[in-house]
């Protein structure tokens, strides 16, 4: 699954990654949580253009806030088939973190290109009311070294597929090829992500965890 990413690159650097121009400057945030606003680009069917907002994280039922929806059903299962075929995104993301979990201990980490590049996440839209959108992250299997640490991880759009799949031409099997040959990496984080009130630059720093353990000693 997802449930926690960082978003720090520039609203200039992402206008030249995405080829639109996003005219709100963006703060940097390291611990982005469900229920956070997302900055979200989408297809304008009416004006044929790329566009963005920011929407909500997580699809509110009646039963549940779903944040997350897996590729192997997202095209039959009826919460999201719909938005599988008309309301497609992405999420422009610098890295996601995902907790290993050995007996009762769970592990951080801050997972990212190796190049560092910016990620984009596939996604689903869904529009509330005029002006509330919510959404949600896509995930599939995880590849190297992410497998290690948990076996799910977000679906990854990449570059020369993203006017495909936005106007919901692409197809899954491409997707996830595309997907399995971006090079990624990891690394053990602090325990100070696992708190939302946080939010700063050192939370994305490597951080040892039996040092870490140590300090708390002191």
């Amino acid at each position: 699954m997802c449930g926690r990413l960082s978003l720090f690159s520039s609203s200039t650097s992402l206008s030249n990654d995405l080829g639109l121009e996003i005219e709100n400057p963006l703060k940097p945030s390291h611990n982005i949580a469900p229920g956070d606003a997302l900055l979200s680009v989408y297809y304008d069917f009416e004006k044929a253009v790329r566009t963005y907002g920011f929407f909500n994280w997580g699809l509110k039922t009646p039963q549940n806030i779903h944040i997350n929806a897996r590729i192997e059903t997202i095209d039959t299962a009826p919460r999201f088939r719909d938005a599988w075929a008309d309301h497609r995104c992405l999420i422009p993301s610098n890295g996601f973190y995902e907790w290993y979990k050995d007996g009762l201990m769970k592990q951080p980490y801050f997972i990212y290109t190796k190049d560092q590049s910016p990620m984009y996440f596939g996604a689903l839209y869904y529009p509330i009311t005029p002006s509330e959108y919510q959404v949600v992250i896509i995930t599939t299997e995880s590849i190297e070294p992410i497998d290690t640490i948990h076996n799910r991880m977000p679906l990854m759009i990449a570059k020369q597929h993203h006017t495909e799949w936005l106007k919901g031409h692409c197809e899954k099997e491409a997707l996830i090829q595309a997907h399995n040959r971006i090079q990624m990496d990891a690394h053990t984080v602090s325990s100070r992500i696992n708190n939302t009130s946080h939010n700063d630059a050192s939370l994305i720093d490597k951080q040892d965890p039996v040092n870490e353990g140590q300090l708390r000693l002191f």
